[in-house]
């Protein structure tokens, strides 16, 4: 990844982790002891994944983003299709299908649900969505054999 966009995703990803810091702060003064520990899950959730899916990578791919005392992930290779460059083609043309008409879905919920019951099932559509990204990924990674 491009060092200036890491940089852009970092500020990003660290003024989420501020907000949800300081709205399990404003929970914490509110609200009673049960409610707090609750949504501080939540919270801790939301900042853990925000850590673990996005500020983790890139401070290990770009170490001078990061803090002297952070620790690299180990790296995980993605599995290594080897295609023709065809399939290739008509795999990623049909997985951004597929992407297209699953994030439709979203749109659809949050225009035709009640919010409750739209967020969490928007959270489910972008389940399905990451592992069609992750597949996506996989495609593009792959050994394309010559003809």
């Amino acid at each position: 990844m491009d060092k200036k966009i890491a940089e852009q995703l970092l500020s990003i990803s660290t003024d989420c982790t501020r907000d949800e810091n300081e709205s399990i702060k404003r929970i914490m003064e509110t609200c009673d002891e049960e409610t707090f520990k609750m949504y501080r899950r939540l919270g801790g959730r939301i900042v853990g994944h925000l850590f673990t899916e996005i500020i983790a990578p890139i401070q290990s791919e770009h170490p001078a983003l990061a803090p002297p005392d952070f620790k690299p992930m180990e790296r995980i290779e993605r599995p290594r299709l080897t295609l023709t460059k065809e399939s290739q083609d008509e795999l990623l043309a049909s997985l951004n299908r597929r992407y297209e008409q699953i994030e439709t879905m979203a749109g659809f919920v949050r225009e035709n649900c009640d919010k409750a019951e739209a967020a969490a099932f928007r959270g489910r559509i972008h389940e399905v969505l990451a592992h069609v990204a992750e597949a996506m990924a996989c495609v593009l990674a792959a050994h394309v054999e010559e003809k």
